[in-house]
C-alpha cells in the first residue's frame, strides 16, 4: 500500500533497490533447503513412476495397453528427469568448490532452479494419480486371426467340423486330439475351423483363439514367444521360461481356445504356461498330430481320427486341382484312375492334380498312372510334397527294429489285409523280435509293434479283426525307402503286378527281401540264383507247378519262404540247403500231397500246412525242436500222425487243426500207434489250441492242463460249420455237438475252463444244471452260452438243482430252435450273482416258451441291454403283468413275427434307442410314449 502512494515508477525503482537484492540473498541462503526439497519431491516421483510401470507390466501380461494420459505423463516425467539429470552434474561441480565465494552466482541459480523444479515435480506427482486405471484392453488383439489357405469341402469334412464344434460347447471336454496320417488334412481341417469361428456362434465362448504351429523339435521358449506375440505381450517376455510361464498362465486362464498344430511329441503345458484340466475349464486346447500316442500323453478328453476322403470327395478335390482338363473325353477315365491311385489322401491328390494341370495329351496321363502304380516319385512335386513329409513319420518311429518291421508290410499287395499273427511270425523268423524265456513275450512285443504302427498312422485296421493293411500312398513311400540301393533291408517287391515271368535280372545279391505275391508266374528259373543275403522270399498266389532243384542253393540265408496258394505237388530236395529257415508257409497248396524229410530245419519256428492234401504228417517233424506254430487246419486227407511225434515238439505254442480229417486215437491199450489227444497235455509251452475231436472217448479224464492255455477252440463230436467263428467271448470256446451228455463226468475240466460254450443237437440233457451234479464249477468263467437244436432241453436253469450262484459272469445267452424249451429259469434260484451280468438275450424259434422273463428271472437280469425274440409262436408274454420293473439299460429291442403280444405298460424302457417289431397282428402291443419318442426305427 505504501509503494502504491508513490506511483508505479517509484514502486518499480524501490523494488529494484531494496527488495530484489534481498530476494536473491534469501534464495542463496535457502540453497540447501531448496536442493533437499527437490530431492524429496524427485524421490516421490521416482517411486510413483516405478509403481505405474509395474502396473503397466502386469496390464501388458493381460493384453492391455496404457491409456493416452499415462503415455503423456510418462513422457513429461522423462523430460523432467532429463533436466534434473543436467542439474545433478552442476550440483556435483558446486560440491567440488565447497561453496566458496566465487561460486555464489552458480549456487544462486541452482537454488532458484531447484525451487522451480520442485514445484514442477510436485505437480507431476499430483497428476500421476489415474482413478480409472493406467491401461485398457488392447483393441488390436483380434478374437480370431484368419489363417490363409484354401478351405476344405465335402461331406466328410462337414461331419468332422460339426463334431468339433459340438465338442467345443461341451463343458466336459477340455482337450481335443485330432490325429491321422500325414497329408490327410488335419491342418487344413483345423485351419478351416479357426477361420470359421470368426463367423460362428461358438466364437462367443472364447475371448481369443490362438493358432500355433509346433516344430518337430519342441521348443518351449518358441511356443511362449508365439503365444506372447498373439497376445501382444512380446515386450514383457524374459529369458526365463519359468517366469514367462507364470505371466502366460495368468493371461490365459480365462476363456481361451488354443490350436496346437502338428504336435510330434508331448508338450509340457505347465512348463509353457498354458492352463489345462478341470481346474481351468475356460481354456480349451485342440491339437493335431500324426500319433495317437501323443493324444494319450497329452491326456486328451476326446480324439477324432481324420480319415482319407471318400471316392467322390477325392474326385472333386482332384478335379479342382487339375482343372478343366479332366473333363476332356480322352482324359477323364485316365484322370479318374490317377485320382484313384492317390487313395483319398488330400496331400497326394492336390500335388498330383497340380502336376497334371493343363496337360492335354493322354500319353502324359498314361505315364503318370504308370509311375504311380510302380510307387516311383517321378511326377513333379511328389517326392518333395508327398513322400518326404510322410517319411518324417517313418523317421519318427521309435523302438528297436520297428522300422524294418514296418517295411516288411510292403511284401503284400495294395489293399491286402495282412494277418497280424502272420506278420509277427515273419518278424520273429527274420530275427527282428528278440527271443525271451517267456514264450509270450515275443508275441506281445510284436503285437505292441503293430499297435504302435496303427497309432502312428503307418498301418490301418484291416477289414477283419486281427488284420491290418497299409494305405496305398504310405506303401508307396515305404517301397521308395526300402528299394533304395544300400538300404539295410533292401527290398524288391512286385506283388499284384500281373507278372508272367520271374524277374531274374532284378535278383541282386544285395537284396534282403523279395515279394512276387499274387502274379501269374508259372515257372521259376532253372538256374542258380545267388542271393546270399536274402532273408524272405514270397511267391504266394502264383500258378507255379514246380520248383527247380537248384533254385534254393544260392539262398542259404533264407529265413522266410512263402509258397502259399501255388499248384506245387512236391518240393525240391534243395530245400534242405535252407538250414536257417524259420518259417515255411504252404497254405492252400491243394495239389501238395507229400513233403520231403523236414528234420534238417532245426531252426524252423512256423510250419503252415493248412489246406494241403497231405495224408500224413511229414517225416522229421518230431525233430523240429524249435517249432512253435503248427497249422494243420483243413487238411481233409490227413489220416496219420504217428504216436509221440506231437509230444516231441517241446516248444510248440500254437496248434491249429480245425476241420482236419485226422481222428485222434483213443488213449490206452486200444491205441494203434497213432497220436492221441492225451499227448497234448505234455506240451508245456502250448498256449493256443484249435482242434476237433470225433468222440468223447478220445478225451482223457485229466484235462487240467487246459488251464494254462491262453486260447482254445475245442469241438467234441460233429463239427458244426461255424464253431470256430471268432467273437470277443471265444477265447476259450467249447462246442459239444451231436453227442449224448448223460452221465459224462469227463466234461468237468473242459466246461470249467470255458468262457464260451455251445450245445448243439445234444441228447441226454434237459437243463445245464444236470452237468453240475458231477462237479462244482457252476460255469463260473462262462461269458457266452449258446444252446441250439437240443430237443430234450426244457429249461436252461432248473432252480431245484441249484445250490449256489450259477452263470455269475454270463453276458450273452442264445437259445435257438429248442422245440421243448418252456422256461429260461424254472422255479426259484438262490439269492446271489446268478445271471447278474447278463446283457444280451437272443431267442429264436422256441415255440414252447410262453414268457421270456419269468418272476424267478426278473430280479437277476437288471443289466440287460439287448433283447431279441424271433418267431416264438407260443410266447404270449414278454414280462409278466404282475411285476413292475425298470429296465434302464436296455438299448436294443428286436421283436419279430408274432400273432399276439401283451407288454406290461408300466415297464419303463428308459433311453431305448432301437425298437423293431414285425407282427402280423399285435392288438395288445403297448409301449409307453416316453420310450416311443426315443425309438430310432420301427418296422
Amino acid at each position: 500500500m505504501v509503494l502504491e502512494l508513490f506511483g508505479p515508477t517509484i514502486a518499480v525503482a524501490f523494488q529494484k533497490i531494496f527488495i530484489s537484492p534481498y530476494s536473491k540473498i534469501s534464495t542463496l541462503l535457502q540453497y540447501q533447503t531448496n536442493i533437499n526439497s527437490l530431492k524429496n519431491e524427485r524421490s516421490c516421483l521416482t517411486d510413483l513412476k516405478g509403481r505405474i510401470e509395474e502396473e503397466l507390466e502386469l496390464a501388458d501380461k493381460e493384453g492391455k495397453i496404457p491409456i493416452r494420459e499415462v503415455k503423456t505423463w510418462l513422457q513429461d516425467v522423462e523430460n523432467t528427469e532429463h533436466v534434473l539429470n543436467s542439474m545433478d552434474s552442476e550440483l556435483a561441480n558446486d560440491a567440488c568448490l565447497h561453496g566458496c565465494v566465487i561460486n555464489c552466482p552458480l549456487r544462486y541459480r541452482l537454488s532458484r532452479d531447484a525451487q522451480s523444479k520442485a514445484e514442477d515435480v510436485k505437480q507431476l506427482v499430483r497428476s500421476g494419480v489415474f482413478s480409472s486405471g493406467v491401461a485398457v484392453v488392447n483393441p488390436r488383439v483380434e478374437e480370431v486371426q484368419h489363417i490363409p489357405g484354401q478351405p476344405v469341402e465335402g461331406q466328410k469334412t462337414s461331419l468332422e467340423m460339426d463334431e468339433i464344434l459340438k465338442l467345443l460347447t461341451d463343458d466336459r471336454i477340455r482337450k481335443i486330439g485330432i490325429w491321422g496320417m500325414g497329408g490327410v488334412g488335419k491342418t487344413t481341417l483345423v485351419r478351416t475351423l479357426n477361420n470359421n469361428l470368426s463367423d460362428s456362434s461358438s466364437s462367443q465362448l472364447f475371448d481369443i483363439v490362438i493358432w500355433i504351429t509346433i516344430s518337430k523339435d519342441i521348443d518351449e521358449k518358441m511356443i511362449q514367444s508365439r503365444l506372447a506375440q498373439r497376445l501382444k505381450m512380446s515386450t514383457s517376455m524374459t529369458e526365463s521360461t519359468d517366469e514367462n510361464a507364470i505371466w502366460l498362465f495368468e493371461r490365459l486362464k480365462k476363456e481361451k481356445k488354443i490350436l496346437l498344430d502338428d504336435v510330434w511329441e508331448k508338450i509340457d503345458l505347465d512348463k509353457v504356461g498354458i492352463p489345462h484340466g478341470d481346474a481351468h475349464p475356460g481354456c480349451k486346447i485342440i491339437l493335431t498330430t500324426r500319433f495317437m500316442d501323443v493324444c494319450r500323453e497329452m491326456e486328451t478328453d476326446k480324439e477324432i481320427k481324420v480319415n482319407v476322403l471318400s471316392k467322390e470327395d477325392a474326385w472333386v478335390l482332384f478335379s479342382q486341382s487339375a482343372g478343366d482338363v479332366v473333363e476332356r473325353e480322352e482324359i477323364k477315365s485316365l484322370a479318374k484312375d490317377v485320382s484313384k491311385e492317390c487313395a483319398g489322401l488330400p496331400l497326394a491328390i492336390i500335388t498330383v492334380g497340380k502336376a497334371m494341370r493343363k496337360k492335354k495329351q493322354p500319353e502324359l496321363w498314361k505315364n503318370a498312372l504308370y509311375e504311380l502304380r510302380r510307387s516311383a516319385p517321378y511326377i513333379r512335386g511328389v517326392e518333395r510334397e508327398v513322400f518326404l513329409p510322410l517319411k518324417w513319420s517313418y523317421d519318427s518311429l521309435q523302438g528297436k527294429n520297428i522300422k524294418p518291421c514296418f517295411l516288411y508290410c510292403i511284401m503284400y499287395p495294395e489293399d491286402y489285409s495282412i494277418k497280424v499273427s502272420e506278420l509277427v511270425h515273419c518278424w520273429m523268423a527274420e530275427g527282428l523280435i528278440d527271443e525271451s524265456d517267456d514264450p509270450e513275450e515275443p508275441y506281445n512285443r510284436g503285437f505292441a509293434f503293430v499297435e504302435n504302427l496303427i497309432d502312428s498312422c503307418m498301418l490301418e485296421p484291416g477289414m477283419q479283426e486281427g488284420k491290418v493293411k497299409m494305405h496305398d500312398v504310405v506303401r508307396d513311400v515305404a517301397i521308395w525307402i526300402a528299394s533304395s540301393s544300400g538300404h539295410e533291408f533292401e527290398t524288391f517287391t512286385r506283388s499284384g503286378r500281373g507278372l508272367t515271368k520271374f524277374p531274374e535280372e532284378s535278383m541282386k545279391e544285395s537284396l534282403r527281401r523279395v515279394s512276387l505275391m499274387n502274379n501269374k508266374i508259372e515257372e521259376l528259373p532253372d538256374c542258380l540264383i545267388t542271393s546270399s543275403k536274402l532273408l524272405s522270399l514270397v511267391i504266394q498266389g502264383n500258378p507255379l507247378m514246380g520248383v527247380p532243384e537248384v533254385l534254393f542253393v544260392g539262398m542259404r540265408a533264407l529265413r522266410v519262404l512263402n509258397l502259399r496258394e501255388t499248384r506245387l505237388k512236391t518240393l525240391p530236395l534243395s530245400l534242405g540247403f535252407l538250414g536257417d529257415l524259420r518259417a515255411l508257409f504252404l497254405q492252400n497248396c491243394s495239389f501238395l500231397t507229400e513233403l520231403p524229410h523236414l528234420g534238417e530245419f532245426k531252426k524252423l519256428i512256423v510250419l503252415d500246412l493248412s489246406l494241403t492234401n497231405i495224408q500224413e504228417l511229414p517225416e522229421g517233424v518230431g525233430e523240429l525242436c524249435n517249432l512253435r506254430q503248427l497249422n494243420l487246419s483243413y487238411t481233409c486227407e490227413l489220416v496219420n500222425i504217428q504216436a509221440g511225434v506231437i509230444a516231441q515238439l517241446s516248444r510248440l505254442e500254437e496248434l491249429e487243426m480245425q476241420y482236419s480229417a485226422y481222428k485222434w486215437d483213443v488213449s490206452g491199450p486200444q491205441s494203434m500207434g497213432r497220436a492221441t489227444f492225451n499227448e497234448l497235455g505234455s506240451l508245456m509251452c502250448l498256449r493256443l489250441l484249435y482242434i476237433g475231436i470225433e468222440s468223447v472217448a478220445c478225451l482223457s479224464l485229466d484235462l487240467s492242463w487246459l488251464k494254462k492255455l491262453k486260447k482254445f477252440n475245442i469241438c467234441v463230436g460233429w463239427r458244426d460249420r461255424d464253431y470256430f467263428s471268432s467273437t470277443k467271448y471265444n477265447e476259450r470256446f467249447v462246442v459239444l455237438s451231436s453227442i449224448d451228455l448223460s452221465g459224462e463226468a469227463r466234461f468237468d475240466e473242459l466246461l470249467a475252463n470255458a468262457t464260451a460254450l455251445c450245445f448243439n443237437n445234444c441228447r441226454g440233457i434237459r437243463s445245464i444244471c444236470e452237468l453240475l451234479e458231477s462237479g462244482t464249477h457252476a460255469f463260473i468263467g462262462l461269458k457266452s452260452l449258446t444252446i441250439k437244436n437240443c430237443k430234450e432241453m426244457t429249461c436252461v436253469i432248473k432252480g431245484e438243482l441249484v445250490q449256489e450262484s450259477v452263470l455269475p459272469n454270463l453276458e450273452k445267452l442264445e437259445l435257438l430252435r429248442l422245440s421243448n424249451l418252456e422256461y429260461i429259469v424254472e422255479g426259484m434260484i438262490p439269492d446271489g450273482e446268478s445271471l447278474r451280468k447278463l446283457r444280451i438275450i437272443e431267442v429264436d424259434t422256441c415255440n414252447a416258451l410262453q414268457c421270456l422273463i419269468t418272476p424267478a428271472l426278473l430280479p437277476q437280469v437288471q443289466s440287460l441291454e439287448q433283447i431279441m425274440v424271433v418267431s416264438c409262436s407260443g410266447m404270449s408274454v414278454l414280462i409278466p403283468t404282475e411285476n413292475v420293473a425298470e429296465f434302464s439299460k436296455v438299448r436294443d429291442l428286436y421283436l419279430m413275427n408274432y400273432q399276439i403280444w401283451r407288454l406290461f405298460p408300466k415297464i419303463h424302457w428308459h433311453g431305448l434307442p432301437w425298437g423293431v417289431s414285425q407282427c402280423t397282428s399285435a392288438p395288445n402291443l403297448r409301449m409307453p410314449s416316453a420310450s416311443i419318442t426315443k425309438t430310432q426305427y420301427v418296422r
